[in-house]
């Protein structure tokens, strides 16, 4: 029975694989791995539109888009743990490639 989910959330999904696999390579079964991509046919939430023009180009009607579009918490690496310490050699192991907590991101204190 599976008492322990680390989750980590990742911008990068190259990012995410890195850390399933460090996570693999550290002895972790692949079944207790699941890395899910969160995308939405909408676009991303910050940066939905690409828009803008270079200072010194928009007299010229160059457009130019200089803003770039960025998705942010994409991907989600879920790692079933069987105790506490498996559970936190997985959260310093994510860590190291970038995972932050959901948690932190939402807002919400437990």
């Amino acid at each position: 029975m599976i008492e322990h989910a680390v989750l980590g959330v990742f911008d990068d999904f190259d990012k995410a694989e890195e850390a399933r696999a460090a996570l693999l390579a550290d002895g972790f079964d692949a079944a207790a791995l699941e890395l899910k991509v969160h995308n939405d046919e909408a676009g991303p939430v910050e940066g939905n539109f690409y828009v803008g023009n270079t200072p010194g180009e928009s007299e010229q009607h160059v457009y130019d888009s200089n803003y770039v579009a960025v998705q942010r918490a994409q991907c989600m690496l879920v790692v079933d743990a069987n105790d506490a310490a498996t559970a936190a050699r997985a959260g310093a192991i994510m860590a190291r490639f970038g995972a932050r907590d959901p948690n932190q991101l939402s807002g919400v204190r437990r």
